[in-house]
């Protein structure tokens, strides 16, 4: 064996950990020009904690011959992966999910979540077929992203709320505008609004999240940081429109 068993415990659980917040936390790298064209975007990903590991997110947007979009991405770590994927429409600046799935693999074990959206009957059924009622502009955990970008894109400042389905109900997200902060990426120093992800005033957790201005609103950074000190982040390398 190349790891000691104690070691490959820590691995397992710091593998488990890293793409755990990543497949939660990570918000679209898209901007509205690329709700309405395909885009590819790549991010390096890192966690610092008693093991540091580092990654790499890979996302894109992509119109099939239906007119619908498929918005993907796919996270890879040392032992372990993320697929999370969502199959949309967009019409007006709403984005409307079609389509949800989730694979996480974690040396050798699964986790998957599927959720399928019947519009027309208001319901989401999920994998155990189980059906979760739906209100107007009701987003699934990859979709929200994208509406996000694209309300930054029409002006929207201040704050944000997003009912998103969860597992087997609906969860609201919200958001506050911090202000404007340089970060300094790969590909250069780029000016960003700042958000925080608002989980109350008793929150053990802080995500912040930067969105490039003159990228129309790419997002450029996003770190979170645990009540233990372990903080998890992600920066813009690459941008393909």
């Amino acid at each position: 064996m190349f790891f000691s068993g104690r070691f490959q415990a820590a691995l397992r659980t710091q593998s488990h950990s890293f793409l755990l917040i990543t497949s939660i936390l990570l918000l679209s790298l898209s901007g509205y020009s690329y709700a309405l064209e395909p885009y590819q975007a790549t991010y390096s990903v890192s966690l610092k904690s008693s093991i540091s590991m580092k990654g790499t997110l890979s996302r894109s947007l992509t119109k099939n011959t239906s007119g619908q979009w498929l918005f993907e991405d796919e996270v890879s770590a040392l032992l372990a992966s993320i697929k999370e994927s969502s199959l949309l429409s967009i019409e007006n600046d709403k984005i409307q999910p079609l389509h949800y799935r989730y694979l996480r693999k974690v040396i050798g074990k699964k986790k998957k979540q599927e959720i399928q959206f019947d519009w027309k009957a208001k319901q989401a059924v999920n994998l155990d077929n189980k059906t979760i009622p739906l209100q107007p502009n009701t987003q699934d955990a990859l979709s929200y992203q994208l509406q996000l970008q694209l309300d930054l894109q029409n002006g929207q400042r201040g704050s944000f709320h997003y009912p998103i389905t969860k597992k087997n109900r609906v969860e609201v997200l919200k958001f506050i505008e911090v202000g404007e902060e340089v970060v300094d990426t790969p590909l250069g120093k780029l000016n960003s609004i700042k958000l925080k992800l608002d989980r109350g005033n008793n929150a053990k957790r802080e995500t912040y999240i930067w969105f490039s201005i003159a990228d129309k609103f790419v997002i450029s950074k996003l770190k979170q940081t645990e009540s233990d000190g372990k903080s998890y982040s992600i920066l813009l390398s690459k941008l393909t429109r």
